[in-house]
């Protein structure tokens, strides 16, 4: 169970961090034996237990940190069982029944054992007054009578289900949120560890400690009842047929399982990828940063653009990477690990983990800055910005799903999956997310705005050249090429200029519609041959309309026609890839932007 095992050194070297509240909508490192709630409903009484004023919360009221037990934090069933302090209010009335309350309200077990809190040797000002006003059974009554829960005509309540948090107002103390009270945590965490008798074998420890049967839910709110680990259904099969008991098939203490479950919980918030029901985390055991794997190239390198008027090599975008990630490194702890883990819930009560993988930071930077390097192309679609290097994840998977596609959550996860394993495993790039990301970029018709097909083609670019060094052992320089010969680098190039020509002359009459080389990209990649004549011909009218201006372009198609090899030319096979590496620097030189060299 190495991913515990991380996730509880991950608490333990961020200890400082517990209870801390670093933003409303950020979920904090919870201290051992706490959770999260949302209140509807908040209380204020005074250090003798009376009631003060009572009012609803705003709907947008951060979560709250709560004292929960082993059995409230997993809470399930017909009668589930109440948190220590804040609950709802059918946990917390004594008089619940009078004012109509069903049946069973969980009143008595929350009294005795918040007075068993009360009584201990880590008992707390405010839960002696706390527990002075709920035994007194007159919340529905205050809550009625201050207008927070209303009955309607007929005597029924209209909001009988309300979580309560309390206030605790005292002299000379300032904090009287119990939930922002970090003296109230250490009291609870104190009380509670006390209560653990029966010891078992705790295989992160490696010692004999309180083991834990029912594990926290709520780790991550698009799947709140999800657990990662379950052991209690005895009637089923969770366990049965392997083990009689199910402290036989793993052994996991009260601590780590608290510690390593709100560290997950904490980093999911913090630095997950979140997307409908499936999370991916990226992270060290050390409480230092890492490279963000989500980011391209520009955001890994802090958004810094290289201007289209400098020119910039590949070799000094690889020196930059190379010093950002290496930055890292001299911070690196000899025991330090980083971890990668996806996570998805396919049931309402289960969250697996559907990839793992950790490594020691080196190996970590070293694929990293393969990856920026090796997967990079001259990219501008962050305008004003423009940067050379690996376009983020989850842009490639949706230049691989296309315009119409983009909205289908579960299958761009499942390429971001693919796509990090490539980055983290240090694996070769999927042949068929190479060639889908070809087969939707050439469909140019299919792009509604130009900038978002020269995004798909940027990126597309990018993905292709990884194939390249990946299975051909071959670095593609991402400026023009005026030397190389090959059939498909030679055939961008004349689509270039066709598009060029073309647009060059609808310009002159302010005519926005696509080129026939825009139009017939598709069939161009299918068949060059026969489809360049229908280009070719239709190129005449722009020629006379651009007259002794396209005489240059004119040219240019001469000298690259003269390059093909013989045979190349009338081969109608289809184009790799490499056509549109071809074409957009041909482009890139044609609109006059100052060539990258690398």
């Amino acid at each position: 169970m190495s991913w515990i095992q991380r996730l509880y050194e991950t608490y333990e070297n961020n200890i400082s961090q517990v209870g801390i509240v670093e933003s409303e909508e950020m979920v904090p490192l919870l201290p051992m034996f706490h959770t999260t709630a949302k209140a509807q409903i908040e209380v204020v009484i005074d250090e003798k237990g009376n009631f003060l004023r009572a009012h609803i919360l705003d709907k947008d009221e951060p979560n709250i940190i709560i004292p929960c037990t082993e059995e409230s934090s997993g809470r399930s069933g017909k009668y589930p069982s109440p948190h220590p302090l804040c609950d709802k209010v059918q946990y917390l009335a004594g008089d619940y029944k009078k004012y109509g309350g069903g049946k069973w309200h969980g009143y008595e077990e929350y009294c005795e054992n918040l007075y068993q809190w009360m009584i201990s040797n880590n008992t707390h000002d405010k839960i002696k007054a706390i527990y002075e006003y709920v035994i007194k059974g007159t919340l529905m009554e205050d809550l009625i009578n201050t207008k927070v829960i209303i009955m309607d005509d007929n005597g029924s309540l209209k909001n009988n289900d309300g979580f309560v948090r309390w206030c605790v107002e005292q002299m000379d103390i300032k904090e009287s949120r119990v939930w922002r009270d970090i003296t109230l945590f250490k009291s609870w965490e104190e009380y509670y560890s006390s209560s653990f008798k029966t010891k078992g074998y705790c295989q992160v420890l490696g010692k004999n400690v309180p083991i834990a049967i029912n594990h926290p839910k709520n780790l991550y709110n698009m799947c709140a009842n999800a657990k990662i680990i379950s052991s209690n259904d005895s009637e089923g099969f969770t366990y049965k047929g392997r083990f009689l008991e199910p402290d036989q098939c793993y052994g996991v203490s009260y601590e780590v399982s608290q510690k390593a479950h709100n560290a997950l919980k904490w980093l999911i918030s913090r630095q997950g990828y979140n997307n409908d029901k499936k999370t991916i985390i990226c992270w060290r055991t050390s409480n230092l940063e890492t490279a963000n794997i989500f980011h391209d190239t520009f955001d890994l390198l802090g958004g810094e653009s290289q201007e289209s008027d400098v020119a910039y090599t590949g070799e000094e975008v690889a020196n930059k990477i190379n010093m950002k990630l290496r930055g890292y490194n001299f911070k690196l702890d000899s025991i330090d690990h980083v971890v990668l883990m996806s996570l998805e819930s396919v049931t309402d009560g289960r969250l697996s983990i559907t990839y793992y993988q950790e490594m020691n930071p080196e190996d970590f930077i070293n694929r990293l800055e393969r990856w920026h390097t090796s997967c990079s192309w001259i990219h501008y679609y962050k305008k004003p910005h423009v940067f050379v290097g690996a376009p983020a994840p989850i842009d490639i998977a949706n230049t691989i799903l296309g315009e119409k596609e983009q909205s289908n959550k579960k299958v761009k996860m499942q390429i971001i999956d693919r796509i990090l394993t490539c980055i983290v495993d240090g694996q070769k790039i999927p042949l068929d997310l190479v060639q889908n990301s070809i087969r939707k970029t050439v469909n140019r018709v299919a792009f509604e705005e130009h900038r978002n097909f020269d995004k798909s083609l940027s990126i597309t670019c990018a993905l292709y050249r990884k194939y390249c060094y990946d299975y051909r052992k071959e670095e593609i320089g991402m400026a023009l090429d005026k030397e190389r010969r090959t059939r498909d680098y030679l055939y961008g190039r004349l689509l270039a200029i066709a598009q060029n020509v073309e647009r060059w002359a609808l310009d002159t009459n302010d005519e926005n519609r696509l080129t026939n080389a825009d139009r017939l990209m598709q069939r161009f990649a299918q068949h060059p041959f026969t489809t360049w004549k229908i280009i070719e011909l239709a190129l005449r009218p722009s020629f006379e309309r651009l007259k002794e201006k396209g005489k240059s372009r004119e040219k240019l198609i001469d000298e690259v026609m003269n390059l093909f090899e013989p045979g190349d030319f009338i081969k109608d096979t289809e184009l790799s890839g490499e056509f549109l590496l071809a074409y957009h620097c041909q482009r890139a030189a044609l609109s006059k932007k100052e060539e990258i060299k690398c």
